[in-house]
């Protein structure tokens, strides 16, 4: 190995570290921060009993599990020893609890876009199947699913590595490939391609409610809809755009992981230890943008969730500020 090469890799390993040590440390507390507020707020009573609200409300609780398995031990390990390298049982169970979390994010989004589907289907029989009871089931299933899908982790992964990536990694190149191909398609592509297909089936049907809207006469709907039905449209409306806008941003933050691995999983071993390491800083880089999907919640639905989101938000933000008061007076 060449000087210059020598040198590339020390370049890529300390800007790796760098990246890896202080944009985790970003993602953490934002992540925590806005997980936590989605949790109070998605709780709060006047909007939880909506099945798509309930889906949010446990896609932010296994977000907050993902940020703080997967982030802690990368902040840690820049200035002390990562325990699950070196400790296997440990090694085991964070790396299971981080593939299962997110996958179970991935997967209560596939079902907010299959409630919003019914929702918007002109058959009463399909709307009815919108139901909180639906909606608990389908979120059990999706644990359970993943839960078994990911159990091959316990057998695959090991801690006290030398000739890997990481201490704690898979430990045989087709233990790796099997990871490699799960999460890619369990996890990312699959239930983003649901995702696609249900929003534009969605769409459809938006698109041919608009068209029966047109032949009703304005002031024959003015009569038909109550004050509080055009409220549970107009929140409607604003749950569809939150499933929309996060979706996109799944697609965007995630993606980039996934052709990753798929391509790792195929180039075969490395011709050259920069080649290895170059593929690790890419890996890197991806791997904090599935963290930052996780983190990004509370902020897109503040943005997209209108006054469904933003009105409890401001109702939480008013008692945090009333206790502020009250502890010092």
């Amino acid at each position: 190995m060449s000087s210059t090469d020598i040198q590339r890799i020390e370049l890529l390993i300390r800007i790796s570290n760098q990246i890896s040590r202080y944009f985790s440390i970003f993602i953490f507390f934002g992540g925590t921060i806005g997980n936590i507020f989605n949790i109070i707020i998605l709780s709060d009573r006047s909007i939880r009993k909506l099945p798509s609200v309930f889906l949010f409300l446990i896609a932010s609780i296994a977000s907050l599990i993902a940020i703080h398995l997967g982030l802690i031990t990368r902040m840690l390990s820049g200035w002390a020893s990562d325990p699950t390298y070196t400790i296997g049982w440990l090694c085991k169970l964070r790396t299971f609890l981080v593939f299962v979390s997110r996958a179970v994010v991935f997967w209560l989004f596939v079902l907010t876009t299959i409630d919003r589907l019914l929702l918007s289907s002109s058959e009463n029989r399909q709307r009815r199947l919108s139901t909180m009871k639906n909606a608990q089931r389908g979120a059990l299933f999706v644990i359970i699913m993943s839960i078994i899908i990911y159990a091959q982790l316990f057998y695959c992964y090991e801690a006290n590595l030398t000739n890997a990536p990481f201490q704690c990694y898979a430990k045989s190149s087709s233990c790796q490939l099997l990871t490699d191909m799960t999460f890619a398609s369990f996890t990312t592509i699959v239930p983003l391609l649901l995702m696609l297909i249900f929003g534009l089936m969605t769409i459809s049907n938006i698109r041919e409610s608009h068209r029966r809207l047109c032949q009703t006469s304005i002031e024959t709907m003015t009569h038909r809809l109550s004050p509080s039905q055009q409220r549970s449209k107009k929140m409607e409306r604003h749950l569809l755009f939150m499933v929309f806008t996060q979706v996109l941003v799944l697609a965007i933050l995630t993606l980039p992981q996934a052709i990753q691995r798929l391509h790792a999983a195929f180039i075969g071993p490395y011709n050259s230890q920069l080649q290895a390491t170059k593929d690790m800083f890419v890996y890197n880089i991806v791997l904090l943008l599935t963290y930052l999907a996780s983190a990004m919640p509370f902020y897109i639905y503040t943005l997209t969730g209108g006054n469904l989101f933003r009105k409890p938000l401001l109702n939480l933000m008013q008692q945090i500020y009333r206790l502020i008061l009250c502890r010092r007076f």
